[in-house]
Order: structure tokens, then C-alpha cells, then sequence
């Protein structure tokens, strides 16, 4: 059977990695049995408008670049039943990770052919979709930084915003309640939301969090020295963080967070509003499709 897929396609993504990457794709693409249609986005949001505009013509809508990519393309898929896939080309591709889809582009686009297409969760924050993670806090603030590095490429490049970011953050008073139950109201150094596993370009926050579950997995980070944290990075590779005595880890479907300082805080990579101060953050069980290589 011959499927109709449209690619959105990202230029700015992987700090122009992927660009550099898409004739190598449309070759690829061009020798498949199957139709792909590519689309380009101009500006911020463009993604979200044309898979709203486009999605009906075609048996799955694919984004190529990285998170927040995705994350674009899913606000215009949000709602309806054409399945999302993606070819990951980005910095951090951590969506990706979640549904088992490689960074090469000729496994990637055969996963696309191969169609196999599970529902899954998403969540919300705010008036956007968002498809992996949210960050509060020093993860927010990492990535801030991360944009502003254009040297380093990837998960270097995260881990060059991680480590020069220990200096600088400082935990911040802010009331966390999960469910209606209030978690506290004490410092808290980071407060992570995990739709998927991994962040930071694999970092393992919330190790056993699952896009099929219908929950959210919640890491919270009280006030915590910085000795520690370089101590235990390596228990953000292997999934073990929750050992240290900072770290809780625990599962939600509704988030509210509030402080009296601005958060830091991002979704799928992407920056969210710089002077926010409370923070809702939902899950909305098995609303989308999703092609993975399962």
C-alpha cells in the first residue's frame, strides 16, 4: 500500500544540522515506494499552522528537526486523529527517545514506512501541547542557557549549559501541588514533569516515565549543594537520581506550581512565558497517534 506523508521541515533545527542533513533525507525518501511532500517553516509557530492546514491530505504528518519541531507540529495535530511522526535532527531529540525512533535518517524513515502507530498521552501548559517534558526551575534555566551556546552541538552542548549553570541558580521558594495534594512550599531546586524519559539530550529525570501510561512521572529537587550534584551526575545517565536524599520521585496527572519569583520554565525544549508565575500543567490520556518504532 502507498501512504502520503507530509514533512515539515525546521532550517533553524540542530543549529542548521538539519538542513544540512535534507538532501541526504529526500534522497532516501525519493527511493521509498511511498509519497512525501515537504513543507518549511519560516518563523516560530509555523509548524503548528501548517500540519493544521495540511494534515487531512495525508496518512501521517512527520517533523523533521528536533523537540520543539515536534512540539510545533503536535499543536497543530492536537485534536485530531492523523497519526505524528518524526525524523529527528535536532539538539536534543529527546521525543524521540520515547518512541525508540534513531537519529539515522535511513532507520528513521523506515520506521516511518513501517507505520506502526500507538496512542499516546499528552500533556498540556498552559494554552500548549506539549509532547515530552516540562521543566521548573534549574532545568528551565539550563535550558535558557543552552540556546545561547552556538559552539557545541548535541548533548555537549547541554552539558556545557548544565555545568555552567551550577554557578548561577540558586533553589527558589515556590508551593508545588500534585493532584490537590500541596507537596511542599519550601526551596526547591528543580521540579521536573516527564511525559517521556529523557531529557537534556538522554538525562534521565523521570527513568521509568512512559507516553502510555495516562500519568505524568514528577522529579522534584529540594535545595541541594553543588558538590552533590556533580557527584551524582552520572545517576542522570543510568537512571538512578532518586537514590540521593534531594530527590523525590513521585507520579500526577495535574500540576500546579506558583511562586513569588518569575520560573524558569520550558516545555519540549521550548522557552515558556519569562515572567510566569504560577504554572498548570495537565495530562490529557490517549489523545494522540503516534508512529513509533516499537
Amino acid at each position: 500500500m502507498t501512504r502520503k506523508f507530509a514533512v515539515i521541515v525546521n532550517p533553524a533545527a540542530g543549529r542548521g544540522h538539519t538542513l544540512k542533513h535534507l538532501p541526504m533525507l529526500k534522497e532516501i525518501t525519493d527511493q521509498t515506494s511511498h509519497k512525501f511532500d515537504y513543507y518549511y517553516t519560516r518563523e516560530p509557530f509555523h509548524a503548528a499552522r501548517i500540519s493544521d492546514k495540511i494534515h487531512r491530505e495525508y496518512d501521517a504528518v512527520i517533523a523533521y528537526g528536533g523537540d520543539g519541531t515536534a512540539n510545533e507540529v503536535m499543536n497543530g495535530l492536537a485534536g485530531t486523529t492523523t497519526p505524528f511522526g518524526i525524523i529527528p535532527d535536532g539538539t536534543g531529540n529527546d521525543f524521540a527517545r520515547s518512541i525508540a525512533v534513531t537519529r539515522n535518517l535511513q532507520k528513521a524513515v523506515d520506521i516511518i514506512i513501517d507505520y506502526k502507530i500507538r496512542l499516546m498521552d499528552l500533556g498540556t501548559i498552559g494554552e500548549r501541547v506539549f509532547l515530552n517534558a516540562v521543566g521548573i526551575g534549574f532545568d528551565g534555566f539550563v535550558n535558557y542557557r543552552n540556546k545561547k551556546v552556538k559552539i557545541l552541538k548535541g548533548s555537549l552542548s547541554y552539558l556545557y549549559a548544565v555545568l555552567s549553570s551550577l554557578t548561577l541558580w540558586k533553589a527558589i521558594p515556590i508551593k508545588i501541588e500534585i493532584d490537590g495534594i500541596i507537596l511542599g512550599q519550601g526551596h526547591s531546586f528543580l521540579l521536573a514533569i516527564g511525559n517521556g524519559w529523557s531529557v537534556g539530550g538522554g538525562l534521565k529525570l523521570t527513568p521509568q516515565a512512559s507516553i502510555h501510561d495516562s500519568v505524568f512521572d514528577i522529579c522534584h529537587i529540594s535545595d541541594i549543594p553543588i558538590w552533590k550534584i556533580i557527584l551524582n551526575f552520572a545517576r542522570l545517565k543510568n537512571g538512578t537520581v532518586d537514590v540521593v536524599k534531594e530527590v523525590t520521585l513521585r507520579k500526577g496527572s495535574k500540576i500546579n506550581v506558583k511562586s513569588d519569583y518569575p520560573l524558569p520554565v520550558h516545555f519540549d525544549g521550548e522557552l515558556y512565558d519569562a515572567n510566569a508565575k504560577e504554572i498548570e500543567i495537565s495530562i490529557v490520556p490517549q489523545s494522540a497517534f503516534v508512529i513509533g518504532g516499537w
